[in-house]
């Protein structure tokens, strides 16, 4: 394996519900209204940041989230802050000003550190920066928000979505490289050199700090 890294306790994002099922993260779909499952996968992917977070660092300060029940009403708490439009939560600055204004109100000392790739494909840094930034907020034991408006035909990833990431790697020097994410309360793992190379809107990453 040419590099490989994993969220370090990523099952501080797993969840159960009362009979005991488990599940990967979050779903969008646990929202209580119709338009918060259409709509919800920005806050609902800030939430598993702000789970993670809240398991993996009890100092930090973040409520405890113990199961499902409680996950959801974290998710209906975070969308008060960052809350979708008609087009839900399509910019890189909506998500990370609604997520730091949590935090300030909370009085949680973290950051919030993001990277924005804009829609003109020559204005976008490098795949191999883009690549570097999941690395280090990987290696620094935070889990990665994904935003993708156009998952460029890659299979298994929703255009116009939110996703977690909590994996990257890389067969060989020239293979493709790999993300594993968490959408929908299960484990994908989609093909991140084919998105970056097909991809025709603007995207971009956040990561707590």
């Amino acid at each position: 394996m040419y590099r490989s890294i994993m969220l370090d306790g990523v099952e501080h994002l797993h969840l159960s519900d009362e009979t005991g099922r488990l599940y990967r993260g979050s779903d969008q779909e646990w929202y209580p209204l119709s338009w918060q499952r259409r709509a919800g996968c920005g806050p609902t992917t800030a939430s598993q940041l702000l789970l993670y977070n809240g398991r993996a660092y009890p100092s930090a300060g973040l409520k405890k989230v113990a199961d499902k029940s409680d996950m959801v009403r974290l998710m209906d708490e975070v969308w008060t802050y960052i809350t979708p439009g008609i087009m839900g939560v399509h910019l890189v600055s909506h998500f990370v000003k609604g997520l730091e204004r949590y935090l300030a109100d909370h009085q949680v000392d973290r950051a919030v550190t993001s990277l924005s790739l804009p829609k003109r494909r020559e204005e976008r840094p490098p795949f191999d920066e883009v690549v570097e930034f999941i690395t280090r907020r990987l290696e620094a034991g935070q889990p990665v928000a994904f935003l993708n408006l156009s998952s460029g035909g890659v299979e298994g990833l929703d255009p116009w979505h939110w996703v977690t990431v909590v994996g990257l790697w890389q067969e060989r020097e020239e293979s493709a490289v790999m993300l594993a994410i968490y959408d929908a309360a299960q484990r994908i793992d989609i093909d991140f050199s084919a998105w970056y190379a097909s991809t025709n809107r603007a995207s971009g990453f956040v990561s707590l700090a």
